[in-house]
């Protein structure tokens, strides 16, 4: 081959030249490749990087050295219109905003807010520095080849710097501002009552679409030097993904699988499940399969466990296998005396979804391992459920043994609040106690208290000045936003029907609870304490996202059951205003410090039975709250009046306004000193 190339060469200049041709790009490739293997090729550029002949490893640090810091110490402002971004800098109105922003309720907030903010803590944002850096490799390689390179070369190549965003998260800010600027579109879903699924109506919406969203935030967060940017959220037109087709093909195929119910079977015990019981366990979700949205349903686990460990209670003959927990750091060890067996409830509820609704449909019999089954015998007639189970184990993770049904869910209970400016530190607050409250034990036959679960919340410890109440007014303590928490805990304790012997309320009412359901704390006078009277250990959960704070109880549910019974609200002493005054502002203008509220009084009485409804006992929660004192903040009064020195309707000294706080407690009702501030 050779020889006649030569030939060939020899006797055409043509073949000449084009030989020549090849051999030279054949030798500028060996040397380019030499030259820039494992390098970015000229004119790449990550944002405002230069990442031209830089090696991954180089890339990497000047990627993180210029948008990590960004990112992490950025700030996002998004505005719900362009007037709402014109309006920001008027200084009296942000006054106003920031001083009633920790006295709104969340649903206050929600349906007058007009910006958001956003940082990488809220978003779980990092930076994908891995994937920016191989994308920069392989411009002019495998992507583009040599158009590529030489487009970089001569007109550049700009790789646009983004973060990565917990999916979760983002689609919760974003779903936020929907309901504020658009109108949120509503896919056809599924309706089960009585075990009997009905088609629910949707509509297209307008709303923020999620990647544009993402890029917004993006150039907000790093193509500023501070990380500190904002932008207009904007409404666009979404189209239905489940329509009525889709939605109906799959409210028939639920209809058929819970029609004929199912028989559950135990250690020899049984239990027939109607349509009804099982249509409380099925949910629907919508799910993309290559461009395709579909309907799908299936048996959630976190609502078919409780039933079906509270069935195995029913029907075992010896006593629930008791626990404790131990918690070493962050992670928590559940232990038993290692004797008995535990009935595997998320493995049943598993393979019941399996065999109702498609994919792994379980084995035709009892697997004599243990392991849960579930089989339909023919069409038309119930699924048999084997319930699986095991050996307790002596030791377990908290995720293991909840996955066992060795423990579950007692009782949950959210509570939420706002996030605008002027919350910041209330919300860094509610965040901090909430951590120490996280993963805290209430022993079997023991007491919690909350002061002595969290110890005292001082600048010590970094709890910042934010909202209390102090004197009938709000003010600024350190500490301020944990009564947010303990709220919370008090709620998930009621409503698992534990003993609370000490709970004090609010002196001032607040909105955002129910009626008689808060709890105030401040240390060391408030406290709420609450006693574990079952037989085995209870573990407190608190978890929070940016506007909202979750207490869960787990362990061995005592199977408690809980009614309520709220008192009329009666009248108390009105409400005071007076006024402030800054001479820093504008003559003539004012704004809102604190809103006024009259007093009220309110009783609740909580009824706990078990579970055969044998009455165990009656709480009655008093509660008596003190009016607010409304309080406006002035500049001086325009020259042509005479400047007045207290428009209060009673004059009074500003530091004697309010009245001693209303504090309950089950057991007997107390009033505190005027000088508690209630955080």
């Amino acid at each position: 081959m050779l020889h006649e190339l030569f030939s060939l060469v020899s006797r055409s200049r043509v073949a000449l030249a084009v030989c020549s041709l090849v051999v030279v790009l054949l030798v500028g490739g060996l040397v380019d490749l030499g030259m820039n293997w494992g390098r970015a090729y000229a004119g790449v550029r990550i944002g405002e990087v230069d990442v031209a002949g830089k090696t991954a490893d180089e890339m990497t640090a000047l990627v993180q050295n210029v948008y990590t810091t960004r990112l992490q110490e950025g700030r996002v402002t998004v505005f719900a219109s362009d007037e709402a971004a014109v309006a920001a800098p008027d200084a009296a109105a942000q006054a106003q905003d920031e001083a009633l922003a920790e006295q709104r309720t969340a649903d206050e907030e929600r349906a007058n807010r007009t910006q958001w903010t956003a940082d990488a803590s809220l978003l779980a944002a990092t930076l994908p520095v891995e994937d920016l850096v191989s994308e920069a490799l392989a411009i002019g390689r495998e992507n583009g080849g040599l158009p590529a390179r030489a487009g970089a070369l001569f007109g550049g190549h700009v790789i646009a710097p983004r973060a990565s965003y917990d999916a979760d998260k983002l689609e919760t800010l974003a779903a936020e501002i929907d309901a504020a600027i658009g109108d949120p579109r509503v896919d056809f879903d599924l309706a089960i009552e009585e075990g009997v699924a009905q088609v629910t109506e949707g509509h297209d919406g307008y709303m923020v679409d999620r990647t544009t969203f993402a890029r917004e935030l993006d150039r907000a967060f790093l193509e500023s030097e501070n990380g500190t940017g904002s932008f207009v959220a904007r409404a666009e037109y979404a189209p239905l993904r489940i329509d009525r087709e889709t939605a109906t093909a799959t409210c028939t195929l639920v209809n058929e699988a819970l029609a004929p119910g199912a028989r559950f079977a135990y250690e020899g015990a049984s239990w027939e499940a109607t349509a009804a019981d099982l249509g409380e366990w099925v949910v629907t979700r919508p799910e993309e399969h290559n461009g395709t949205w579909t309907l799908a349903a299936y048996v959630d686990e976190a609502r078919a466990k409780p039933s079906i460990l509270e069935h195995v209670e029913r029907t075992r003959t010896g006593s629930p296998t008791k626990v404790s927990f131990k918690r070493e750091g962050n992670d928590v060890q559940v232990l038993t005396d290692g004797t008995g067996t535990v009935p595997r409830a998320a493995e049943t509820a598993r393979v019941l979804g399996a065999t109702l609704f498609g994919g792994d449909t379980g084995v035709g019999a009892q697997d004599t391992s243990g392991a849960a089954s579930a089989w339909r015998p023919s069409p038309g007639e119930p699924v048999e459920v084997s319930v699986g189970s095991g050996p307790a184990p002596s030791t377990s993770t908290f995720d293991e043994a909840l996955d066992l049904g060795l423990i579950g869910e007692i009782s949950s209970y959210t509570t939420e609040y706002t996030t605008g400016t002027g919350t910041e530190n209330r919300n860094h607050n509610i965040h901090l106690v909430a951590d120490l409250l996280n993963r805290s034990i209430a022993p079997a036959g023991g007491t919690w208290s909350f002061n002595g679960t969290a110890g005292e919340c001082n600048a010590e410890r970094g709890f910042l000045g934010a909202g209390a109440i102090i004197d009938g007014e709000y003010d600024d303590a350190v500490g301020g936003g944990i009564c947010q928490v303990a709220t919370t805990v008090f709620n998930a304790v009621y409503e698992a029907g534990f003993p609370v012997p000490t709970r004090h309320n609010h002196s001032l009412y607040i909105g955002s609870y129910p009626a008689g359901r808060d709890a105030a704390v401040s240390w060391p006078d408030l406290d709420l304490v609450w006693k574990n009277d079952a037989a085995s250990d209870v573990l407190m959960g608190a978890t929070y996202t940016e506007g909202s704070v979750t207490v869960t109880l787990y362990g061995v549910d005592p199977g408690y059951r809980v009614s309520t019974n709220v008192g009329e609200w009666t009248e108390g002493e009105k409400h005071k205003i007076k006024t402030e005054r800054d001479e820093s502002m504008a003559p003539g203008t004012s704004y809102v410090k604190t809103a006024g509220t009259d007093g009220k009084n309110i009783t609740v009485i909580r009824t706990v039975t078990s579970r055969t409804g044998e009455i165990l006992h009656e709480d009655p929660f008093y509660s008596t709250y003190d009016p607010i004192t409304e309080v406006v903040v002035a500049g001086p009064e325009p020259e042509a009046k005479a400047p007045s020195e207290d428009t209060s309707k009673e004059p009074k000294d500003a530091n004697a306004e309010g009245t001693a706080p209303g504090d309950s407690n089950t057991s007997d009702a107390s009033h505190e000193t005027n000088e508690t501030e209630e955080r």
